[in-house]
């Protein structure tokens, strides 16, 4: 089935080729129109980045909204990218606006860069590109689950031998052991990470290592995502591939352990792997996934960390993550010494800091997946205006992505009194490089690489 496809960021757009009933159509949409990143990650929908509770971060971006015009609809869509079901006939893609017809180049080159993984992505939307991207996030939906440890849970054992460490399973016992030949029947409790929940991943694994392109996900050039795997098959010496629906069966409530957060997350992703689910919504199985959305902002983001941390800027570079807590800073202090109001600039460059808490820094750089072609909004220069007064910052850079080629970077100054020093905010474009149904995916990313190295060079 051949999605709707609309464009992230922009206002208005109509509903093109669209044949069915616009009612109908509507009543779909009402379960998702208005609905906030946040929100629709707390139902069947796979998200990407995971958004940890622990981390009490608002991801407020609307997924879409409509309006109705005359016998039309109306879309205005914001930072979020994806696929999902609207109803059991209408599925729709929300395409990077950088994107091209039927493909997701721009989307898959950041994903790849994010998550550490690389093959060629499918030339067509629809089904097809939606698992695509699900192998995509399971390297980083393991990683982010390995960082709270290989998941551990009691499970009952089921021994025959004679060192005896449970209660005598006397049935079993006589059914085994008669005429007695020395062994005893009984089951003990065990923590253990050989359970359900790593047996589960264990499986994803298996079933991704039979794939054309398992190498590619599961061995990243930076060795993690080999380590990660590893970790999974030690921990799951009983792996049986014979075990599989057993395995899924027992995988079907939630996890709800209270430190283990980020195995949730991982268990729906495996299910829909394993399961090989289709987009569905509004339907009786709680179980289907509902689509699978990407918070462009947070990706844009991500996606420049890889980058920078890689060039010759990288030891400069200090990013502090509103997702893991780290380098948390404060913009207040009060009376009694406490601190308020955190904050986390996407990124600082030559910091001055002692003991996690930062005191100045030269150049302060903030991330926006935004439109700032036309020049910068009222909440993008107020937010970098106060990073740069609490680190003591004359320099400001916002990155955002462009697909203008003619776009060239713009400086703000702000107006102070005659004797302070200038205060300069710089508007600085990443050229997305335009590309048509005829350039291949290799060609488009040497492109990009090449405008990665341009890019950085105007940071240094």
């Amino acid at each position: 089935m051949k999605p709707i496809i609309l464009k992230d960021n922009t206002l208005n757009q109509p509903l093109d080729g669209f044949k069915g009933s616009c009612d109908s159509l509507r009543k779909s949409l009402d379960s998702i129109a208005g609905k906030t990143f946040s929100q629709l990650s707390e139902s069947n929908f796979i998200v990407f980045p995971p958004i940890a509770k622990e981390a009490d971060l608002k991801n407020d971006d609307v997924v879409l909204n409509y309006r109705v015009d005359g016998e039309n609809l109306r879309f205005t869509t914001g930072n979020v990218m994806g696929f999902f079901a609207a109803g059991k006939d209408n599925h729709f893609q929300i395409q990077s606006r950088f994107d091209s017809g039927n493909k997701n180049y721009f989307l898959h080159y950041m994903l790849q860069k994010v998550c550490n993984v690389a093959f060629t992505p499918r030339t067509s939307v629809g089904e097809d590109s939606f698992y695509d991207f699900i192998y995509f996030l399971f390297p980083a939906y393991l990683r982010k689950a390995i960082n709270q440890g290989v998941y551990r849970a009691y499970v009952t054992r089921e021994y025959n031998d004679a060192n005896v460490r449970g209660p005598i399973d006397v049935a079993r016992h006589i059914r085994k052991n008669v005429p007695f030949n020395g062994k005893i029947a009984y089951h003990t409790r065990e923590y253990t990470t050989d359970n359900c929940v790593t047996q589960l991943i264990r499986h994803t694994i298996e079933h991704i290592r039979s794939l054309s392109m398992g190498d590619a996900v599961l061995n990243g050039s930076d060795g993690k995502n080999r380590d990660d795997v590893s970790e999974i098959v030690a921990a799951t010496p009983t792996y049986s591939r014979h075990d599989r629906m057993s395995v899924i069966a027992k995988n079907l409530r939630p996890v709800t352990h209270p430190y283990y957060t980020a195995y949730e997350p991982l268990r729906k992703l495996c299910l829909a792997i394993l399961r090989h689910q289709k987009l569905s919504y509004g339907e009786s199985n709680s179980d289907s996934i509902n689509g699978i959305l990407f918070d462009g902002a947070a990706l844009w983001e991500e996606y420049l960390n890889v980058i920078m941390r890689d060039s010759e800027i990288g030891e400069k570079l200090v990013h502090p993550n509103n997702r893991t807590g780290f380098r948390r800073q404060h913009l207040f202090e009060l009376d009694d010494g406490t601190k308020n109001r955190c904050i986390y600039p996407d990124f600082l460059m030559d910091v001055d800091s002692k003991q996690g808490k930062i005191f100045t820094a030269e150049k302060v750089l903030d991330a926006k997946y935004r439109r700032l072609d036309g020049g910068l909004d009222r909440d993008a220069s107020f937010q970098i205006l106060s990073y740069l007064l609490r680190f003591s910052s004359k320099k400001g850079y916002l990155l955002y992505p462009s697909g203008e080629t003619s776009v060239k970077e713009k400086s703000y100054t702000l107006i102070q009194p005659k004797d302070s020093s200038a205060i300069v905010i710089k508007a600085i474009p990443f050229h997305v490089p335009e590309y048509n149904e005829t350039i291949s995916f290799q060609k488009f990313s040497e492109e990009m690489q090449t405008e990665e190295g341009d890019f950085v060079k105007k940071l240094c």
